[in-house]
């Protein structure tokens, strides 16, 4: 697109080498940068077209496509799943160039339900009126903030450095000195300067080659050479990341029953049968942000170059960030309001909802005179003070009980070893154990309690495997 925004970053490349041997932007390309750690899982793979390379994600959030709405709690739960909101996103609208699309908030355009004292609106698509129970159709798109302001980082002229993969630090000599030695470059003449322009197509590829490999910008750079991927190993630290974990005190889940069928000849997990608490706790790892896994899980090697992003956001001194909150959103990112689970085994902090606004008499009368309140005498509706309140897209209409969590409670799902996931049925497990080419002698079914440790096992396993069930089963031996 001709009038597309596009960002710039200054790279020095080792042309000989085919690599990047550092690079240097302004405050505008680092705030896109740091962003990257407050996407949730579901968002970058919905971004990146079910191509994020992220273990199982992939196939686990096709299958969730893939899902009727009646498996659901609610219809809303699978566009949460599916299109997770991020606890950043008024961030976004602020960035020289957002990728990530403006913000939609979506009403109830009932006449009854919009000229009331107290209005509804959510950030889900397929959120039901809290008045009617009819879908909030109507859309109101958030306001794009024209400001220069800063955004995560100040905007004072500070030039930053970043390395092939990731890490970031303000520009100095002493900083280029060590890049210079580290790589064992001796000639500067045989570097040479490189303009990068970005615009949202390079930036989303940018974006998933971070994911998947330590050398970022030769990538992009060198787009035809060998894209080294990583091949992150297992831990082997789980029993410390269990001891500092923290659970939800008040509502947590001790312990989950998983029923396997197990290959016998491999000791390969062929599938698993899965009750709502099991399934609840897998999809909501769609809703996790990216620098709190980072964060929970503790990489070193996993994730690409975001595990030195992270690392640089939290050793960049507190003076080159617009403030302390903006530094914090980064390093420890919260669900967007209404998407914890409150059984979740795993902690993961949910950040407060909107403050209701307010203006004198109704969202209707607001909105037919073009956005312009209408004094209190004149409402038609005889409502003197209106409040726009964010709701809980898991919340049906007032008087509908709903099931808590995402799937229903009367549903069970069958999940193969590659996290793909569908509705119980003898169909579905016939065709797994025939696509297998497998004997009913071949097999053995088991029950397995799981604890916290082997939910983490499992996050951990699904990130980085494509057999993760077998994995995160295999470490508890």
């Amino acid at each position: 697109m001709a009038d597309e925004k596009r960002l710039s970053l200054n790279a020095w490349v080792d042309k000989d080498k085919k690599r990047v041997v550092f690079a240097e932007a302004d405050s505008d390309f680092i705030d896109v940068l740091f962003s990257f750690l407050t996407l949730p899982l579901g968002t970058i793979i919905k971004l990146l077209s079910n191509k994020s390379g992220l273990g199982c994600f992939d196939n686990l959030y096709d299958s969730i496509k893939q899902l009727s709405d009646q498996h659901f709690s609610i219809e809303a739960c699978k566009n949460m799943l599916l299109s997770p909101c991020s606890a950043a996103a008024e961030y976004y609208d602020k960035l020289k160039l957002n990728v990530y699309g403006t913000r939609e908030f979506y009403y109830c355009k009932m006449d009854d339900c919009i000229s009331r004292t107290r209005c509804y609106y959510s950030s889900v698509w397929q959120t039901r009126c809290y008045h009617c129970g009819n879908f909030m159709d109507g859309v109101v798109r958030w306001r794009n903030d024209e400001t220069k302001d800063a955004v995560f980082v100040k905007k004072n002229g500070t030039k930053f450095m970043i390395t092939d993969d990731f890490r970031v630090t303000q520009s100095s000599v002493s900083e280029c000195y060590d890049r210079l030695k580290e790589l064992g470059v001796k000639d500067i003449n045989l570097l040479e300067e490189w303009l990068l322009e970005f615009g949202r197509e390079e930036l989303l590829n940018l974006l998933k080659v971070s994911l998947r490999t330590k050398e970022a910008l030769t990538n992009i750079c060198f787009p035809d050479s060998c894209l080294q991927y990583t091949s992150p190993q297992r831990n082997k630290w789980m029993d410390m990341i269990m001891n500092k974990s923290k659970g939800n005190a008040e509502f947590e889940i001790q312990e989950m029953l998983i029923r396997l069928i197990v290959n016998r000849t491999n000791n390969k997990v062929v599938c698993a049968e899965l009750g709502k608490e099991f399934a609840d706790q897998l999809l909501s790892f769609l809703t996790f942000p990216l620098g709190s896994l980072l964060k929970l899980i503790g990489y070193s090697d996993s994730f690409g170059c975001m595990s030195n992003l992270y690392d640089s956001i939290h050793e960049l001194e507190i003076k080159y960030f617009k403030s302390e909150k903006a530094k914090s959103m980064l390093i420890s990112p919260k669900l967007a309001p209404f998407f914890g689970y409150r059984k979740q085994m795993l902690y993961m902090e949910e950040s407060s909802p909107l403050v209701p606004s307010s203006l004198a008499g109704c969202q209707k009368c607001y909105w037919d005179n073009n956005n312009s309140p209408c004094s209190t005498v004149c409402c038609k509706h005889g409502v003197q003070q209106s409040h726009f309140i964010e709701m809980d897209p898991m919340l049906a209409k007032a008087d509908t009980y709903m099931d808590e969590g995402f799937v229903r409670s009367d549903q069970n799902f069958l999940v193969k070893d590659d996290l793909h996931v569908t509705p119980m049925s003898i169909l579905y497990f016939i065709q797994i154990l025939k696509g297998q080419g497998l004997h009913v002698n071949h097999l053995e079914y088991g029950e397995m309690v799981l604890e916290r440790a082997q939910v983490y096992n499992l996050l951990e396993a699904m990130l980085i495997s494509k057999t993760a069930l077998s994995d995160a089963i295999s470490s508890r031996k």
